[in-house]
């Protein structure tokens, strides 16, 4: 048989991972329509950092990250939560999302990146307009003070 190519090589590891992001993704949608967050116990790297729209530094671990995610989950009216787009990209996903919280519209990105385990190493969120991270950042301090 004819021998392959370095840029054959390269199209299908490429190709592998673009698949992976693509394929991991289903574990983080069945957390949201499950509406349980518990499952993020098996989803999360224990080395999992998760970056906050309304906090500089991002949180390192898995214990914090869940203790975000939780604190979003409350903090998003999750009845008017949906995902509007999702580009995956290697072992990259991101989702683009609407809610309202109160009567603010909150339109932002998940950015979640995923390890070789199929877990998520890298959490970020981005949000906007401006009155909408505002509104994130009361929601989430009252959200994680109840969860102290």
């Amino acid at each position: 048989s004819p021998s392959r190519g370095r840029g054959d090589v390269y199209k299908r590891q490429i190709g592998n991972l673009m698949e992976s992001a693509k394929n991991l993704i289903h574990k983080w949608h069945d957390i949201i329509d499950s509406n349980d967050l518990n499952m993020l116990e098996s989803i999360l790297a224990e080395d999992a950092v998760f970056s906050s729209p309304v906090v500089f530094t991002p949180m390192e671990g898995k214990e914090i990250t869940k203790m975000y995610l939780h604190a979003a989950g409350q903090s998003f009216n999750m009845e008017k939560f949906q995902y509007t787009k999702e580009i995956h990209d290697g072992m990259n996903s991101v989702l683009e999302f609407e809610t309202y919280i109160d009567d603010i519209s909150v339109n932002g990105v998940d950015m979640i990146e995923w390890n070789e385990d199929g877990k998520i190493s890298n959490f970020k969120v981005m949000i906007r307009p401006f009155k909408a991270v505002q509104k994130v950042q009361e929601k989430m301090v009252e959200a994680l003070e109840s969860l102290n």
